[in-house]
Parts: structure tokens; C-alpha cells; sequence
């Protein structure tokens, strides 16, 4: 009856291979769920970030327009070179120093707008060379300076459709 009692040697504990697994299964799980959750993040999962893609449906099922709508997010870019100009004014010299980037509806448009790149950069410095120091400072007066410069677009980039034009920079001297 002894002899029985006994195990044999090669014999090992129940569960103690299986203690190994559960922490490295549990590891590995959790690298997949945060994995998983980034991936989602990263492709605008969810309704905000439908909606800042463009991806979003309207009221009624129908799906946002894809370009010129206000809630078609922002299209392609071009960023002009700088502009300097010598400000109108009979007592001083003064200087400034513009830069503007010009948002369009698509990549069509944006080749349209650059062939007309000589003619614009002509346009807006013969606009702002008849500017004083006292039309370019303050935001209300560069807000208008920006809108009579948005109207020259349409005329001199005839059938490019420009979205918005950014002043990125400007300094005077």
C-alpha cells in the first residue's frame, strides 16, 4: 500500500506549466486591445472624427459634399513667397514684410493658381504698396487689407476657386 502513495518521478504538479502562460497571454491580449484602440483612433473612428474628415453623413442619410462646402475641411495649400514693400508715406520710410498661404478647393484648382503666380504677386504688390502704416495696423484694418486682397484673387486667377487667403506673416518696419 506504500507503493502506492508514491509518484511516480516523472510526474509534475497540476497547474504549475500553466501558471507561466496566463501572464504572457494576458500581455499579449492587452498589446492587441491597445493596438486595436490606437488603430481606431488613428483612422478617425468615432462621429468627431467622421466629421473632420469630411466623412460624415448630413441630416437625412446623404453624405457631405467631398469639396467647397463649408464642412468639407480644408483644402490643399499654397504658400506664396514673401512680399516686401515699401508702405506709402511722404515722412517716414517704412517697410513690410507679408506672407500668405491661399487655401483652394482642390489640386485642380491649386495648379490653376499656380500659373497665375506672376500676375497675383504683381496684383497685391501694387495693393499694398498704396497701404500707410495706419491701414495695416490693427486687426480690423489687416482684416480689410485681407478681404480687398481675397476679391483681387477672383480677377487675377481666373477660374481657380480660392477657398481663404492667410496672412501667416507680417512685420513692419
Amino acid at each position: 500500500m506504500a507503493d502506492e502513495t508514491k509518484e511516480a518521478p516523472d510526474a509534475k504538479p497540476a497547474g504549475g506549466g500553466g501558471a507561466k502562460i496566463v501572464p504572457i497571454l494576458l500581455g499579449v491580449n492587452m498589446l492587441l486591445v491597445v493596438g486595436v484602440l490606437a488603430l481606431f483612433m488613428l483612422k478617425g473612428g468615432g462621429a468627431a472624427g467622421a466629421a473632420t474628415h469630411g466623412e460624415a453623413k448630413a441630416e437625412g442619410g446623404a453624405e457631405a459634399p467631398a469639396e467647397g462646402g463649408p464642412d468639407a475641411g480644408p483644402g490643399p495649400t499654397t504658400k506664396m513667397a514673401d512680399f516686401v514693400v515699401h508702405l506709402r508715406d511722404a515722412e517716414v520710410d517704412r517697410y513690410a514684410r507679408i506672407s500668405f498661404e491661399v487655401e483652394l478647393a482642390s489640386e485642380a484648382d491649386k495648379a490653376r493658381f499656380d500659373r497665375f503666380t506672376p500676375r497675383i504677386r504683381d496684383g497685391f504688390i501694387s495693393y499694398l504698396s498704396d497701404r500707410t502704416l495706419e491701414e495695416l495696423r490693427g486687426s480690423e484694418q489687416v482684416k480689410k487689407v485681407k478681404l480687398q486682397l481675397q476679391e483681387q484673387l477672383k480677377e487675377l486667377a481666373p477660374g481657380a476657386k480660392v477657398r481663404a487667403l492667410y496672412i501667416t506673416d507680417l512685420v513692419i518696419q
